[in-house]
C-alpha cells in the first residue's frame, strides 16, 4: 500500500541510488512562494511605475473626453451616482472655468477695439471740417426737419424728449450696487444728552482737575513740611548726643 511506510532495507537502497550531494527539487524552501507582503515590498519601485504609467493614461483618457464633451452642444453637466454635492459644483466649476475666461478675453478685446475705433473716428471727423455737426443735426432730425437754432427751445413733445434725455456731464445709472461707505455721510448731531448725565453750570469748575496756582501752593507747603521734619530730626540727634 502506498501509505505504508517501506522497509528499512528498501528505504536505505533508494537513498544510495540517490546518492547524497544532490541538487535540491521541487520541494525546498528556494522554489516556495514568496508572500504577498514581502513581494509588495520588494517589487515596490516596479508597482509605483506601473501605477504612474495607468494614472497618465487615464488623465489623458480625461483630457480628451472633457474636450470632446466640450465641443458637443448637447452636453449637460448632471450629478454622477454616488457623487456628494461638493464634488458636483467642485466639477462644474472645473468645466466652466475655461468657457469663463475665453468669455471674458473676448470680451475685454472687443472693448478695446471698440474704444480704438472711437478714438479713430473721432479724430478724423474732427479733421474732416464739419462733417461731425452734420451727422449730430442728421440724428437729431432723422426725418429731415430742419435744425432749431441755437437759442430756440423745441416744442411739443420734442421739447418733452429734449428734457428727459440725458446731458452730456450726466452719468447713467450702472447696474453696480453701492456699498455703505461709497457715499460720505454727513456728521452726527447730538442734540439731547444721554441718560444719567449731569448739565454743568457756566464757570463751574470738573471735580480732579487742579489749577497752576493750587499747583504751586501743594509744592511750597511740601518743601515747609520736609524743613519741618528735618529740624525735627536735627534737634532729636542732638539731645540724644548731649545725654
Amino acid at each position: 500500500m502506498p501509505h505504508k511506510k517501506a522497509k528499512r532495507s528498501v528505504r536505505e537502497e533508494q537513498r544510495k541510488q540517490q546518492g547524497s550531494n544532490n541538487a535540491p527539487g521541487k520541494e525546498s524552501i528556494s522554489n516556495e512562494e514568496i508572500p504577498k507582503s514581502a513581494a509588495r515590498v520588494l517589487n515596490a519601485f516596479k508597482i509605483r511605475e506601473d501605477f504612474k504609467k495607468k494614472r497618465k493614461l487615464e488623465k489623458d483618457d480625461d483630457d480628451k473626453n472633457r474636450h470632446k464633451r466640450q465641443k458637443t452642444e448637447e452636453f449637460q453637466l448632471k450629478i454622477k451616482p454616488g457623487e456628494s454635492i461638493q464634488h458636483f459644483y467642485r466639477r462644474v466649476e472645473d468645466d466652466l472655468r475655461p468657457l469663463v475666461r475665453s468669455a471674458v478675453q473676448t470680451s475685454k478685446a472687443v472693448e478695446r477695439k471698440a474704444r480704438k475705433d472711437e478714438l479713430g473716428g473721432g479724430k478724423k471727423k474732427g479733421s474732416s471740417g464739419g462733417f461731425l455737426e452734420t451727422s449730430r443735426s442728421d440724428d437729431r432730425n432723422p426725418r429731415g426737419q430742419s435744425p432749431l437754432p441755437s437759442g430756440a427751445e423745441p416744442e411739443g413733445p420734442n421739447k418733452r424728449k429734449a428734457a428727459e434725455r440725458p446731458k452730456e456731464f450726466a452719468k447713467l445709472s450702472s447696474s453696480a450696487p453701492r456699498r455703505l461707505n461709497d457715499i460720505a455721510q454727513a456728521p452726527p448731531e447730538i442734540k439731547k444728552a444721554p441718560r444719567g448725565t449731569k448739565k454743568l453750570e457756566a464757570g463751574a469748575k470738573r471735580e480732579g482737575v487742579i489749577s497752576m496756582a493750587q499747583k504751586s501752593m501743594m509744592e511750597q507747603e511740601r518743601e515747609k513740611a520736609i524743613a519741618r521734619y528735618r529740624m525735627l530730626k536735627a534737634s532729636r540727634l542732638a539731645g540724644s548726643g548731649t545725654e
